[in-house]
């Protein structure tokens, strides 16, 4: 089982837990006061419920007493009661008309401007009678037929409230539609020795009544119903849910609107009415979920602040080890100091000083390790630099020596010139770098050389970009390419070809030379991969090979002179021969 653990960088950890504590924490107050807000917001709603309905109750209650003093008031007028007695006993047209005026003066005078009243009407115990407000007139017709007559007469004398009706010729009288609803209130009323004489009623416009006695509640989506002490529904006027088989429950299931719904109800004690207010749970529980909500956005809101605080926190504490790992494991020069102002963090500001002072104390150990190291790599490069290919020397001395023979003195003389700039070139010591220019110019003395001595049969072609000519190479990098290409070539017969091709990729010069001769030795091209190899993880040079130019001592040139990273490649082509391919970074520097 690989119970490797992955390594974390100490401001992650520092942040994750100064969050996962902060988190904790925020959580367990947030969940606490949800709850308390959630339960006091329940609380504050059913209290709102409870005086909206309170309220409405208490208008409904104020609306039937303001009509029910007109009643009482009525009742308690001597002149209303012996202008309805002459009325009901005139036997001739005029004293029935006179009484009539009388009685109706009194009526009006009586209901006054209290618009709480639309109608009021007079009747004896048995026939008609006469009413007074939207119509003015007798009411021809049996008042045991009406239906509150029961109702009231067994409340002897008790206010008997009637709704909703409707009361066609009223309406007609007061322009409205015969639909319209009233709503009434009864009394029975007596004589001086208590003796019942007739009936009294009080009538007011149905919707009015209710849409005042609702201002409480209105704009708030809810159900009202309002029932009598009989279970009678008062209000609405249309068939609804029966809320009143209910009553005492404080939820219940709706299911005409298949929902769940919260109930509160008020009861006036003095008539019996008992008003319910029925909200669907989810309009119930909005403000309650919005406080919640509210909770929820401020706890997010301190949490995010706590993630910055923690943030800065953490960067304040871990920037100053980040910059000494970054300086640890990031590129920097060699024996470059750590350049950090002081944190103001003891442990920092001290692991900063003695790691400065470890530094300077490997830099003087190795000051002088590193004077002997130029030595010798300088006299490693030399001795590179000073190989020659001791077959070019004979074959150059030997194509002179047929020159000469022939008399082709002028000939000779320039192939001299030739072959002392070519030494000249290669013992130069005054520099370790020259420009792929003079690299060029050297390789074509040297074709020009061993052209006098093989003729048609060696071709070399130069194909290089002008854009890396001025490009600063190591010493004979490529006159070394050529020379080992031409040693190839000659293994095999002729024509022999080579092409020297320099290009520029990215920021690195490459020169490639590919010729047709009989290519690498599988073996041989191993072996030189693992000396190769070595030498880029050990740094240890093999023994120096003076008698030949070999591949392995051109990769050692570039290794000496450039450094890794560089580039270096070789192998066989497919259509025959063989490629080198030498580079590195773009120097232009003199």
């Amino acid at each position: 089982m690989n119970t490797t653990r992955h390594p974390k960088s100490i401001r992650s950890i520092l942040l994750a837990a100064f969050l996962m504590l902060s988190a904790a924490i925020v959580a367990i107050i947030t969940i606490m006061f949800s709850m308390i807000q959630y339960q006091s917001g329940k609380d504050e709603a059913t209290r709102d419920m409870h005086l909206g309905c309170n309220a409405i109750a208490n208008n409904l209650n104020q609306i039937i007493s303001e009509m029910d003093t007109v009643l009482l008031y009525s009742i308690a007028s001597p002149e209303l009661k012996a202008e309805f007695s002459r009325y009901l006993s005139a036997e001739t047209a005029f004293e029935k008309n006179s009484a009539r005026n009388d009685l109706a003066g009194t009526m009006i005078s009586l209901k006054g401007f209290n618009f709480s009243i639309r109608q009021m009407n007079l009747y004896d115990m048995e026939n008609g009678g006469y009413g007074a407000g939207d119509y003015n007139g007798e009411l021809g017709f049996n008042v045991s037929e009406l239906p509150w007559y029961e109702n009231t007469k067994e409340l002897a004398g008790k206010r008997y409230i009637n709704a909703p009706e409707k009361d066609p010729m009223l309406s007609a009288y007061a322009g409205l539609d015969e639909d319209t609803l009233y709503f009434g209130l009864n009394r029975q009323f007596y004589d001086e020795h208590h003796h019942p004489v007739g009936f009294i009623e009080a009538k007011e416009y149905y919707q009015e009544v209710f849409e005042n006695a609702l201002l409480p509640v209105k704009g708030v989506n809810c159900d009202i119903a309002v029932y009598d002490n009989a279970g009678r529904q008062l209000y609405p006027a249309e068939e609804a849910f029966p809320y009143n088989n209910f009553i005492g429950r404080t939820e219940i299931v709706n299911s005409w609107k298949g929902n769940t719904q919260v109930l509160v109800m008020a009861e006036d004690e003095k008539d019996g009415l008992v008003v319910i207010m029925a909200m669907d749970n989810s309009e119930f529980m909005a403000p309650v979920y919005q406080a919640v909500a509210a909770t929820l956005f401020v706890s997010i809101m301190v949490f995010l602040v706590i993630i910055l605080v923690a943030v800065a926190l953490a960067k304040r504490i871990s920037d100053p080890i980040q910059t000494i790992y970054s300086f640890l494991s990031g590129p920097r020069t060699e024996f470059e100091r750590l350049e950090m102002p002081d944190t103001g963090i003891l442990e920092v500001d001290k692991l900063r000083d003695s790691l400065n002072e470890t530094i300077q104390t490997q830099e003087r150990a190795t000051s002088s390790m590193m004077v002997m190291k130029d030595q010798e790599m300088q006299a490693q490069t030399l001795a590179l630099q000073s190989q020659m290919n001791p077959f070019f020397l004979y074959s150059s001395l030997a194509t002179m020596s047929e020159m000469l023979d022939q008399g082709k003195t002028d000939q000779v003389s320039a192939m001299c010139r030739d072959v002392m700039s070519i030494l000249h070139y290669i013992n130069s010591n005054d520099e370790e770098r020259s420009s792929i220019r003079d690299e060029i110019a050297q390789v074509k003395r040297f074709y020009s050389c061993l052209k006098r001595h093989h003729g048609k049969n060696l071709s070399i072609e130069c194909n290089v970009e002008p854009l890396i000519l001025e490009c600063r190479v190591p010493k004979l990098c490529v006159q070394f390419l050529v020379e080992n290409a031409v040693q190839s070539v000659l293994k095999v017969d002729p024509p022999w070809k080579i092409l020297v091709k320099g290009e520029r990729q990215d920021n690195n010069w490459v020169i490639t030379v590919y010729d047709n001769g009989p290519g690498f030795d599988s073996e041989a091209a191993k072996e030189m991969q693992r000396d190769m190899a070595g030498i880029l993880t050990t740094g240890i040079l093999p023994s120096l090979q003076t008698g030949d130019i070999g591949i392995l001592n051109i990769f050692i040139r570039l290794y000496l002179l450039d450094g890794v990273p560089f580039i270096f490649e070789f192998g066989n082509r497919e259509e025959g021969g063989a490629f080198v391919k030498a580079g590195g970074v773009i120097k232009n520097d003199k």
